[in-house]
């Protein structure tokens, strides 16, 4: 059963927000493989079509950009990491978006460039 926000609107749950992400996302060769808040981290991984070795700077945008859409529906911002993997299954790296980024983002006190290089910023390719 979905959590009440304070605002009245229902919070979505890990699967409906998997699902959401899917949908968008499959589009642009992004696959969700596993999504689960834990201990108020949003752990998302995926698998990307994308050619190459490395973390897609682009695909962090788009799973990004979907998550912060999803504040419309229901998504609360949370400390998120992301797990990039090749579609063999092959590790390809990380990166993450602190809660306190996406909040202030939300408040519009940190722009959509600040915020986009501080979660580069955090790559680590495998």
């Amino acid at each position: 059963m979905d959590d009440e926000r304070t605002d009245g609107e229902a919070a979505l749950d890990d699967d409906d927000l998997r699902e959401r992400l899917e949908q968008r996302l499959m589009s642009h060769g992004v696959y969700v493989t596993d999504l689960e808040t834990e201990a108020g981290t949003l752990r998302v991984n995926y698998e990307t079509a994308t050619p190459g070795t490395g973390v897609p700077h682009r695909e962090v945008g788009r799973v990004l950009n979907r998550l912060l859409a999803l504040q419309d529906e229901g998504w609360s911002p949370t400390d998120v990491r992301g797990t990039v993997a090749d579609i063999d299954g092959g590790r390809r790296g990380t990166w993450r978006a602190d809660e306190e980024w996406l909040a202030a983002h939300a408040r519009g006190d940190l722009s959509d460039v600040d915020l986009s290089q501080r979660v580069l910023d955090t790559i680590e390719e495998a």
